[in-house]
């Protein structure tokens, strides 16, 4: 039964490192880049979208900075 163990947890090992190490490659060679999608994006996307988008954000750091706020007189 012990043998078993170390058995599974060698081949889970060598399993494990092998596709770490595919995905590691993968990342090297550029196989997750899609440059074309981001920039079809950015040129498909209409004013009011950006306007949205940048009222969020502004938003996110006026919530984010008034909980600083709140934090520090507390």
């Amino acid at each position: 039964m012990n043998n078993i163990l170390w058995v599974e947890l060698v081949v889970g090992m060598i399993v494990s490192f092998t596709l770490l190490g595919i995905f590691i490659w993968g990342v090297k060679q550029g196989q997750f880049d899609d440059g074309k999608k981001m920039m079809n994006g950015l040129l498909n996307d209409s004013t009011e979208e950006l306007q949205s988008a940048i009222r969020r954000d502004e938003k996110v750091k006026e919530l984010k900075a008034n909980k600083k706020e709140k934090l520090k007189n507390s």
